[in-house]
């Protein structure tokens, strides 16, 4: 059961993140299933590996992690313009009473929405979700016994 709810807290953290970028008339971003097992990998590392952090336990970023995913992180940005890298935003939340966002039911919906809340309530995090050089999205949800991990990759 954990799993199918990880996979709907997946669904609505998409959901989410593209009605905050609609809101500020910016294009929806597209699931991205590359991305999304890049984002599920690091999910699963933290919670296994009880840490919480961009930087995994081998010292690699986010951008490592998803060239050695074969993923292509160079984009072509227009007149003569590339970016390079991938952006990410991670959370950990529980259920219950959390300080500085309020109750969070124990249901995908509620979660979802509290980790996107706690995501545009922070510089950071806002601006990789409202950044109008991203196009895709990828999202992977894991649960170490009493945190949700959720890590947000952009390209």
């Amino acid at each position: 059961p954990v799993v199918y709810k990880n996979a709907q807290i997946e669904q609505y953290i998409f959901e989410y993140t593209n009605m905050e970028r609609s809101s500020y008339g910016l294009e929806e971003l597209v699931l991205d299933s590359a991305l999304s097992q890049i984002s599920q990998d690091h999910s699963d590392d933290m919670a296994e590996n009880d840490y919480f952090s961009h930087i995994n336990l081998d010292g690699e970023t986010p951008t490592d992690r998803a060239i050695a995913a074969d993923y292509n992180v160079v984009k072509y940005l227009g007149d003569g313009y590339y970016a390079t890298g991938i952006g990410e935003n991670i959370a950990k939340m529980p259920t219950g009473n959390v300080i500085g966002i309020g109750y969070v039911s124990d249901d995908a919906e509620s979660i979802a929405k509290a980790i996107v809340d706690a995501w545009m309530d922070s510089d950071g995090h806002r601006a990789n979700i409202l950044n109008s050089q991203y196009t895709n999205m990828g999202i992977g949800v894991a649960f170490d016994g009493t945190y949700y991990i959720a890590t947000q990759n952009f390209y």
